[in-house]
């Protein structure tokens, strides 16, 4: 999970430095700098929900198969 919240980390900050950079109205600035940080909690919040179900869905794969060559095995 580390490598995936320093990726966007890094790719939301950059957004921010472009906006600290380039926009000029200190209220407009703040407006995005808030939008920036919703995406980071969205998208951190997506990547957690998406690792979740890859692990549920490698572990039942992984018991399925264990018990399926586990039948094999007794009946030989």
């Amino acid at each position: 999970m580390f490598l995936f919240d320093s990726t966007i980390d890094a790719i939301q900050n950059s957004k921010k430095q472009v906006v600290s950079t380039f926009v000029t109205d200190k209220k407009f600035q703040a407006e995005l700098t808030k939008l920036i940080e919703a995406q980071t909690e969205f998208t951190k919040s997506q990547v957690q929900s998406t690792l979740s179900i890859a692990e549920a869905l490698a572990k039942n794969a992984k018991e399925t198969t264990e018990t399926f060559v586990a039948k094999f095995k007794v009946g030989a």
